[in-house]
């Protein structure tokens, strides 16, 4: 595992407010980019990263190949993830947000929101909850199987911990009102 550099929101911005020219990639789903991120920043999900891909937002930029860019995702583990990806691949310097969108979101600077989202961690969490409420009521109504199906949700649940890779957010990030473009900084493909 490689270790990248990493800078505060805090500093982030100050560059951005002195006028330095500062390129951000944005690793989350698009749901989570629409309920708030940095102004400027644009949309690379980390499931869509391919080797190379991250070049492209920055070829029609003025800026030499060795320019720096800035990764943020929610709190940092997604960012770090793509930045792996990218380190063998990009000839732009990679520095982490330190904490992500959350700390920066914390720290009380501007962000942009796109229209009223849910979360995606949000969902997931409704859908699991309902999932096993159901499976028990369907346990003691139906039949002592549904029981099991609850056991399995909790050890899917063990496996998204451990491995940080959720199916049931993947599932749910490929859901129509999760696709919806009404926030156009996209990086370019």
């Amino acid at each position: 595992m490689n270790h990248f550099p990493s800078v505060s929101p805090a500093h982030v911005h100050h560059m951005m407010r002195t006028g330095a020219k500062v390129e951000i990639i944005d690793v989350r789903t698009p749901s989570e980019y629409r309920s708030g991120h940095i102004d400027g920043a644009q949309l690379l999900p980390l499931d869509e990263i391919q080797p190379g891909k991250l070049a492209a937002p920055t070829e029609n930029s003025d800026k030499a190949p060795d320019s720096t860019l800035y990764i943020t995702c929610q709190s940092g583990a997604r960012a770090q993830q793509a930045a792996e990806r990218l380190a063998a691949t990009s000839e732009h310097k990679i520095t982490l947000i330190e904490g992500g969108t959350q700390a920066w979101d914390q720290a009380g600077l501007p962000m942009k929101r796109c229209g009223d989202t849910i979360s995606l961690e949000r969902q997931v969490q409704i859908a699991i909850g309902s999932l096993i409420v159901l499976k028990v009521i369907f346990g003691f109504t139906v039949h002592e199987l549904f029981f099991v199906l609850s056991a399995l949700i909790g050890s899917g649940l063990i496996v998204a911990g451990i491995t940080r890779w959720c199916g049931m957010a993947r599932l749910i990030a490929k859901m129509p009102w999760n696709q919806r473009g009404d926030c156009p900084q996209e990086a370019a493909a």
